[in-house]
Parts: structure tokens; sequence; C-alpha cells
């Protein structure tokens, strides 16, 4: 089902005026891929450890991370702390990698977000959006007292990891084990959550809930311990796919009354990004990217676009050309409306003259009007350092530790300069 317009009303409204909370399940994270949640690919990659140590488990559930990972405790000198290392491990290959969903999340103005993914990519994402005071915490169910927080707001918003931060494998909630012991901590309060957050819970609110299986067992107790209020306005995400339960959806309804919503959850996003841009009288304009490559290049081109798909930008290069369409009246419709123009440099780039004599012209008569920023992207080794005016450009990419324009093709991960290229790029936007 969709939001009835006072439902959205209502959203809106709690997005103006700071009482609406954002809580994060593991479904929403999934890396620069956005495919699928980095919890399944966890479980999956430690289902081939299972396979290798002739270790038993159900094949039909080797996504489902609790269940494999307390198989993965059976092997053979595994140790209670293997699981938080085989954790860390993970999630360091994906640190920082806010995907398209995260990012829009990122711009709205929330107080307070509830992370139950182990990652700080949501944190990243709202840095990228320029909350740079954004504080970022967890819950260690094993430590002891945990320090209370400053009280959230839009501008130094709280992101909250509730089963811990995967840099403090400690506080990881990982096992079946790891749920029961964490939900006996919580309600215990040994050690208790901090009480400014718990205060942020009181009070006539607006939770927004996105990303989880609503089948499992342990948010029904996890809801009960964040007490929260019967008279909150309580709207969650259910995927079609999950095909919840007859008994599940009347739980959560008539105990919580929850308002389940099942569009596509990018889409439903997308529509709350648009309808409070609009609600706020601030309509969000989508900068423009405009990528320059020559043919040789194209498998970098094509690379950079895929990284640049997921966040909120709009970005074009000659090979998306549809059929009908004039190659050159798009590209230099393009051209005109571009924030940003990104030149892919390499040889093959200096060498041709169609975009020496032409785009490159275009592209810093742009640049010199004030009308778009123009930033080299080196792909490959070349001469581009004797080119005059691509030297005074005043961002140079990629970059790695003192070296500005280190080619992409030069780097020992090429992900990571690609990641470099993002960021920059989100910093200069």
């Amino acid at each position: 089902m969709t939001l009835k317009s006072r439902q959205w009303n209502n959203l809106l409204e709690a997005l103006e005026n700071g009482s609406c909370i954002v809580l994060l399940g593991p479904l929403i994270s999934t890396g620069l891929e956005g495919v699928r949640p980095l919890e399944a690919q966890f479980a999956k990659e430690l289902s081939k450890t299972l396979e290798e140590e002739e270790v038993s488990f159900d094949k039909a559930h080797e996504e489902n991370l609790t269940y494999i990972m307390q198989r993965f405790m059976t092997i053979d000198g595994v140790t209670s702390s293997d699981p938080g290392y085989e954790a860390k491990k993970f999630y360091e290959k994906y640190d920082g990698q806010a995907n398209g969903i995260q990012n829009l999340i990122a711009t709205l103005p929330v107080n307070l977000i509830i992370n139950t993914s182990p990652d700080d990519a949501i944190v990243q994402a709202l840095k990228q959006q320029g909350k740079y005071r954004t504080v970022h915490d967890w819950y260690n169910y094993e430590g002891e007292l945990a320090t209370d927080i400053e009280l959230p707001t839009a501008e130094s918003p709280l992101v909250y990891n509730l089963f811990g931060y995967y840099k403090d494998t400690e506080s990881l909630v990982l096992t079946e084990a790891d749920q029961v012991r964490f939900i006996g901590k919580v309600v215990k309060d040994q050690p208790a959550l901090p009480p400014k957050l718990l205060r942020q819970f009181q009070g006539k609110k607006s939770f927004l809930f996105l990303g989880f299986n609503w089948e499992h067992w342990n948010l029904r107790l996890l809801l009960q311990s964040l007490n929260l209020k019967r008279d909150s306005s309580i709207m969650a995400h259910s995927r079609n796919d999950d095909a919840l339960q007859p008994k599940t959806r009347d739980f959560y309804e008539s105990y919580f009354r929850f308002s389940f919503v099942t569009d596509d959850i990018e889409d439903f996003v997308k529509e709350l990004h648009e309808k409070y841009a609009q609600h706020s009288g601030h309509e969000v304009a989508q900068k423009k990217l405009l990528l320059i490559s020559a043919p040789e290049d194209e498998a970098y081109c094509d690379e950079l676009y895929k990284n640049l798909k997921p966040l909120p930008f709009e970005s074009w290069h000659r090979g998306l050309t549809l059929g009908g369409q004039e190659p050159e009246v798009e590209f230099q419709k393009h051209m005109a409306n571009a924030d940003i123009i990104l030149l892919l440099v390499s040889t093959d780039f200096l060498a041709s003259d169609a975009i020496t004599d032409v785009d490159l012209p275009n592209a810093l008569q742009r640049h010199q009007g004030k009308k778009a920023k123009v930033v080299p992207i080196i792909t490959r080794p070349c001469k581009w350092d004797g080119v005059k005016e691509l030297t005074q450009m005043p961002l140079i990419l990629p970059k790695k530790n003192r070296e500005v324009g280190k080619a992409i093709s030069t780097w020992e991960n090429q992900e990571n300069a690609y990641q470099n290229i993002i960021s920059e790029i989100q910093e200069l936007l």
C-alpha cells in the first residue's frame, strides 16, 4: 500500500519540526552496487568457509547471517572473537560506500537515525551532504555504562548503531546467541542506553522504519525496549516479496499501530525527498555532470558513470545517446546545462582533434565564464601536466596522499581510485 494524503502530511510536518526518527534496517546497506544487502553478502561469503571446513548447513539459508554465523561458531578452533574479526574484515571493504537510498535519506532534516547495520555508510552520506558535525555513536552490550550523548539537531544529527559498529568488534550482535544476550542487557539496562537517546523517543513522534525483515522475532522485543508510544505515528516499509504473514502484520498494526508501505523502497524514498522539497518550499535542483572521454577510454567512462549513478546527480556521456537522437545535438545540450564537466584525460584524449579543438575549448570557456566547473580525471599515464589549461584547474583527480592526478590505471585497487573521485566530486558540489 502507499501512504494516504493525511499520512504524507504528518510525515512531512514531523520532518519539518524535527520530530521524525528514522530507523534503518540491514536491508538498506548494500554498498555502491546497491543490489544485495551487505549482511546477505557477508553470510554468503562466510558460507564458503563452512563448505571448506566441511560444516553442514542449510543452503536455503546461506544468506541468513545469524544462522550462518551460528554454524561458523561450530568450526573447531573458532573462538568468541572470530565472528567480530570476520565482520571487520568484510565491512572494511565497503567503508563509507553510501548508496542512492542512503544519500537521499541524508538530504532530509532528521535529528536522529538508528542504524541496525554495523557499517557507517549513512554517516558518510550525511557528511557528504554538508552535515559535517554528524555524531556517530554505538551501543556495546558487552561494555560498561554507555556514555551519554549531546542532543542531536538537523545540522548536527546523531547516527546511533544499535547493534554495534564493525570497528568495535566487541559491540557487534552477530549470532542468535548474541541477539538473546543483547535483548537481555537492554531490558535490564546493563548497560543502559544513553538517557538522552531514550528521551528522543518520548512525546509524540513520527517513526520511519526502512529496510527491516518484519518476520524476525527479535524486532518485537527491541521495539518494546524502545518504549514506543501508542500515540506516535509509525510508518514501516515492507517489501512485497517478503510475504509478510497476516499474523505478523496484525501484531504490528494492532500492538504498535504500524502503517505498512509496500511501494518499491527506492521509489518511496525518492518520493519522500521530492515531497519534502515541495513542502518546505526548497526545490532541490539536481546537479548535472557531463563526462568527456576518448573512445579508447570507454571502459573508464562506463565505470565512473556506474559509480556516479547511485548518487543524486544527473550524469551523462556520449555513450548514452538514444537511437534517433543526433549525437552532437545531445552532447551540446548537456554541455550547455552541465554544472560539472569531467574530462577523462589520457594519451588518446590529448591526441583527439575532436576533443582538443572543440570539446576542450568549449568546456574551458564555460569554466572561465563560471557557468560550470571543469575537473580533469587522469585515466592513464600521459603528459597532461604539459597542457597549461589542465594544470590550472583547482581540482585534478584522482588524488593519493600528496600525489595529484595519479592515473586510475596505476592504482593497485582501482575501486579506491573511483571512491576518491566520487568523494571529491561530492565535496565540490
